[in-house]
């Protein structure tokens, strides 16, 4: 019997829901998770978000019964592979993401980006601004984008998971 992981693709914001559906499932599921600040109104408060937006990582021998199970769970939007059928991840790269939060080290997410590309920011008070990305502040973990604001370039951080290719 051979298991391979697989990345479920999820609806926004149901990374934990699907986790405990799936596990209640009796699937092997893992969610990395990290702990960010989130701010409030009033304050700022420590939350833990998946290391990964949208996605979690299931263990199973895949076949169609299990595929189908999967698919089926509300908040699954379905299984990340190529010509529609899932593909296998290396179970080293599980085991690295496992390795980097079992010794406490809190990756920072960060998409891949080359200077000059044009992105679109999905989360914060900028959410919907488009602009072209410049460079990564490695001291406070931020992207750094200018903005086209009324015919002006305007250069704003935000942080790295509110940030995608436009």
């Amino acid at each position: 019997m051979s298991l391979d992981w697989y990345a479920v693709r999820t609806r926004s914001n149901h990374e934990q829901k699907v986790h405990d559906l799936l596990m209640s499932k009796s699937f092997h599921v893992y969610c990395p998770t990290v702990e960010v600040w989130s701010r409030r109104r009033d304050r700022k408060k420590k939350i833990r978000r998946p290391l990964f937006s949208g996605y979690l990582f299931v263990e199973c021998e895949l076949d169609n019964y299990t595929w189908l199970e999967i698919k089926k769970t509300y908040g699954v939007v379905n299984l990340v592979g190529f010509s529609d059928r899932p593909e296998p991840i290396p179970a080293e790269q599980i085991h690295s993401i496992q390795t980097i939060l079992d010794a406490g080290i809190t990756p920072r997410p960060h998409p891949y980006l080359d200077k000059g590309d044009k992105v679109i920011v999905v989360d914060g008070p900028l959410k919907g601004a488009i602009g072209i990305y410049e460079e990564f502040d490695k001291e406070k973990g931020k992207l750094i984008v200018s903005l086209d604001l009324l015919g002006r370039s305007v250069e704003a951080e935000v942080e790295s998971y509110s940030v995608e290719r436009f």
